[in-house]
């Protein structure tokens, strides 16, 4: 009888105590499940804020999917731009790295003389018809130039010619670039660099002239530039520098004489090409504006002036200092051409020196650029020098514009670049699951101001609100909601919902 007492007291106990331990276990269980499912959502939306806070410019903010280019390679060659997407079907956040730029070309360059890693060339292309099959921006911004050294892709400074222009209609548009490494005479490159167009929300390309040729000057400021004429007092006028006029050369009243100034860039082999405006109401030798080149540290070498001789032609001068004309330096015209040039017009020219044969066109602007040399002179007396210059005038009143002015080097046969086939500039990767599974991925979008803007299109964004909310599959645990703030710039407030 106690036996069997003592076996019914324990079933009670054991009964009594099997519910409170399976609710225990449960809400173990659920604790567990819903701290696993907060871990995964955290890392998932962790590494995607971490890397649109990166992010060189936003593509695609939308609900479900967020495109936006990186600032850095993943070491491939391939342009760096990650997209997330919500996978419908699975719920699970998928991720790749692909091309920020939905076309490439490649660039073939053939060199009938050998050029030097470093040498400018140019790449004339149909932008405006690209930009009519809203395959590239009005601006040009998207137009990249890339190249790939056998390991990483690099993006290189690349600037429009001075006689171009972006989204031509008429002509196509020309563009310089540097480039990384020698072409061997009769020698050829097809497989390292690449033109790539199509994002349409890019900005701010590298276009520095500098990174691109010798020298690059658009009178922004008088950089390393040193005067060179004794004139003094009233007859040295004055300079002043302007990003839209370039230098200028202001009046002087000395009665006959250059003014010039000269920038240390030592060169032999070279081409020099520039803009300059004339007074409107100038007398016959107050026209001239010019370029020196080859110029050792006394001022031995050559000038190009238009405007010379009474205004009747483009003299090529040789002098030996830089006391010329009438001074101890001479000032021998070794050849020109006619004509003249007028008052209160712009004007393009180009000064040519390689090996012994020196040549020069000069051009209004506006019309087409001639396509042989007006000028063409021999001579050997200086193979190379220090100094590039700008001359002014040899009478008042001297009062000019020196607009653009490049440097560059320069071989008797320029290379020729063609472009190969478009191809599509993304990558193949498919997405690749990261983690999941996710009710759903929105984006709230904020302008520079913190106040709330449309995500599309993406250009004005300059701050994301990301929504990932977690789900449980077995419905067990309620869904859990994670935000976070990603900025592409300082925090403009101290406000919510983006600033704390």
């Amino acid at each position: 009888m106690e036996v069997l007492l003592t076996t019914l007291l324990l079933a009670m106990v054991v009964g009594a105590l099997l519910p409170l331990l399976t609710t225990g276990q449960q809400g173990y269980d659920y604790g567990r499940k819903r701290q696993a499912m907060i871990q995964n959502g955290r890392v998932a939306l962790d590494r995607l804020i971490r890397e649109m806070r990166a992010a060189d410019s936003f593509r695609t903010l939308a609900s479900g999917q967020i495109t936006f280019t990186l600032d850095w390679g993943d070491g491939t060659g391939a342009a760096p731009t990650v997209q997330y997407s919500l996978n419908g079907a699975t719920h699970n956040l998928e991720y790749r790295w692909s091309a920020d730029y939905d076309y490439r070309e490649p660039i073939t360059i053939v060199a009938v003389n050998a050029v030097a890693s470093g040498y400018a060339v140019s790449l004339t292309f149909n932008h405006a018809a690209l930009v009519t099959l809203n395959k590239s921006l009005l601006s040009g911004d998207d137009v990249r130039v890339r190249y790939w050294n056998g390991t990483s892709m690099t993006e290189l400074d690349r600037v429009v010619d001075p006689t171009s222009a972006w989204n031509n209609p008429i002509t196509n548009t020309k563009i310089w670039f540097r480039l990384q490494a020698p072409i061997a005479a009769a020698g050829t490159d097809s497989t390292h660099y690449f033109l790539y167009y199509g994002n349409l929300s890019a900005s701010n390309p590298p276009a520095y002239g500098p990174n691109v040729f010798l020298d690059y000057q658009d009178g922004t400021v008088l950089d390393g530039w040193t005067r060179r004429d004794a004139y003094t007092g009233l007859n040295q006028g004055t300079y002043s520098t302007s990003a839209t006029d370039g230098f200028i050369f202001n009046l002087a009243t000395l009665a006959t004489g250059y003014r010039e100034l000269s920038k240390n860039v030592p060169h032999t082999d070279v081409e020099i090409f520039w803009g300059f405006w004339n007074n409107s109401a100038d007398n016959a030798n107050g026209n001239q504006a010019g370029v020196g080149a080859r110029l050792n540290d006394a001022g031995l070498g050559y000038r190009l002036v238009p405007g010379c001789s009474n205004n009747g032609g483009t003299c090529i001068y040789y002098a030996t200092a830089w006391t010329w004309p009438g001074g101890s330096g001479g000032g021998t015209i070794l050849g020109g051409m006619a004509p003249g040039v007028a008052t209160n017009t712009s004007y393009f020219g180009r000064f040519y020196l390689v090996g012994s044969t020196i040549q020069a066109k000069v051009w209004q602007v506006g019309t087409t650029e001639p396509v042989a040399w007006q000028a063409t002179v021999a001579n050997s007396n200086a193979s190379g020098g220090n100094h590039y210059s700008l001359v002014d005038s040899r009478v008042p009143s001297m009062d000019h514009r020196h607009r653009t002015l490049i440097i560059r080097p320069r071989v008797a046969v320029e290379p020729t670049l063609t472009l190969g086939l478009e191809a599509s500039g993304a990558r193949s990767d498919a997405l690749a699951p990261l983690a999941g599974p996710f009710r759903s991925l929105t984006v709230a979008c904020f302008d520079a101001t913190n106040a709330s803007i449309a995500c599309a299109p993406a250009t004005s964004v300059r701050a994301v609100r990301v929504t990932l909310v977690v789900m449980d599959p077995t419905g067990a645990v309620s869904d859990i909601t994670l935000t976070d703030e990603a900025f592409r710039q300082a925090c403009p407030s101290t406000s919510s919902p983006i600033c704390r």
